[in-house]
C-alpha cells in the first residue's frame, strides 16, 4: 500500500481518489491533522511495502545503492508504545548487495521522554547478492555473517522515511506535545502539509 503524498502537489482530487469533485472537502470542511491524530484508537497498527527508485541517496544517506525495497510495519500499543519495524532489500550500483531489519522505539510513557529526541534502534543487516525474475526479487547471502547493533540515535539522524512514519505516530500518541516539538523544529508545516490529504495517514481520512 502506496501511503507517500507529494506535498508538492496542489489538486486535491489527485489525494481523495477519482471521485466526483463536489464529493471533495475543502478548506475548513477537512478534519486537521491535529484531530485526525487525536481521534485515531489505540492500538493503531498499519503495514506498507515501498519501493525506492529515486533519491535513494538522499533518503537513505547512500551512494552504494540505487534501489531500496522496505516493508513498514508501524504501530503504537494499547500502552503507547511505539514501534516501527523495517525489512527490506538494498541494490543496484554494484556487485554487494543488503538485506536488512531494524526496529525503532521510544519508551513509555509519552511525558517522560520527549518525542522527536532519541530513539533506540536495533540493525541486522547482511550483505549478498539480489537476483530480480518474474517472481520477485530474491537475495542470497554472501560469505559474511550477518551483522547486528543497538544504538540511540537522534531525530534528525533518522532516515527521512523513517521520520515521517514515527512523526504520525508520534501525534497520534501525545498530538498536542508532538506539534510543540516539532514546531520547535521548525517542522510542523512539513509534516502537517505531508499529513493534510494523506487519505491512508490516521485512522481517519482527511
Amino acid at each position: 500500500m502506496d501511503r507517500w503524498v507529494d506535498p508538492d502537489e496542489t489538486d486535491p482530487a489527485t489525494w481523495r481518489g477519482s471521485g466526483p469533485h463536489e464529493d471533495l472537502r475543502r478548506g475548513d470542511d477537512v478534519g486537521s491533522v491535529l484531530e485526525r491524530a487525536a481521534q485515531t484508537p489505540l492500538p493503531y497498527q498499519y503495514e506498507e511495502d515501498r519501493h525506492y527508485s529515486e533519491a535513494v541517496a538522499e533518503m537513505f544517506r547512500t551512494s552504494q545503492f540505487s534501489n531500496v525495497r522496505v516493508v513498514y510495519n508501524c504501530g503504537i500499543d494499547a500502552h503507547r508504545r511505539i514501534k516501527v519495524l523495517t525489512r527490506g532489500l538494498l541494490w543496484g550500483g554494484g556487485e554487494d548487495h543488503q538485506r536488512f531489519k531494524a526496529q525503532y522505539r521510544r519508551p513509555p510513557p509519552p511525558t517522560e521522554t520527549v518525542p522527536f529526541g532519541e530513539y533506540t534502534v536495533w540493525t541486522r543487516f547482511q550483505y549478498g547478492h539480489i537476483e530480480r525474475t518474474d517472481d520477485g526479487v530474491t537475495f542470497s547471502p554472501g560469505d559474511s555473517a550477518p551483522e547486528e547493533k543497538l544504538e540511540t540515535l537522534a531525530w534528525a539522524d533518522l532516515y527521512e522515511p523513517v521520520r515521517q512514519r514515527l512523526a504520525e505516530l508520534e501525534l497520534v500518541r501525545n498530538p498536542p506535545f508532538a506539534k510543540y516539538r516539532l514546531q520547535e523544529l521548525d517542522e510542523w508545516e512539513q509534516y502537517r502539509t505531508q499529513f493534510r490529504y494523506a487519505a491512508d495517514a490516521f485512522a481517519l481520512g482527511p
